[in-house]
């Protein structure tokens, strides 16, 4: 699967590592996992998707409601004002985030797409401090992602 999840900080942050050919099935497998453990769902805080080694997106526009309807699944389930960063450096991934973003307007997340990582890492860092009392900072460079 071109989807890695790492769960850190006892379940508070999600990252989703894509590379290579993604399709919109890919992204629905990946996050309906977490429909199996509903507990772990009101631990979220952040989530970070990490577009920038996709390759190529294959994406099925029937199948976007699909993924919509499991996020509205997902927000009804996590504590409200969960934080949600998408890094895509290429257009496709960029706009594709976008019209996701403006798709899940109203659902009860705050998202943010950013051109690189590390945008989208000061993001989570600044508002997770702000908004949950969250330090981001230590899990990220554990992770050997770039801060």
């Amino acid at each position: 699967m071109p989807i890695q999840i790492e769960v850190l900080q006892e379940g508070a942050g999600v990252i989703y590592d894509c590379r290579g050919a993604m399709t919109i099935s890919d992204f629905y497998e990946a996050t309906k996992s977490f429909l199996l453990t509903p507990e772990d769902i009101k631990k979220w805080r952040y989530t970070l998707i990490d577009l920038t080694f996709v390759d190529s997106m294959d994406i099925d526009y029937r199948e976007i409601e699909r993924v919509v309807a499991l996020n509205r699944q997902l927000a009804a389930l996590s504590v409200p004002g969960v934080l949600l960063a998408v890094a895509s450096p290429n257009d496709l991934g960029y706009g594709l985030a976008r019209m996701w973003e403006a798709i899940l307007d109203g659902i009860g997340w705050e998202t943010r797409v950013f051109r690189s990582r590390s945008e989208a890492e000061r993001w989570v860092q600044e508002r997770a401090k702000k908004k949950f009392g969250l330090d981001v900072a230590n899990p990220f460079s554990a992770s050997g992602h770039s801060v």
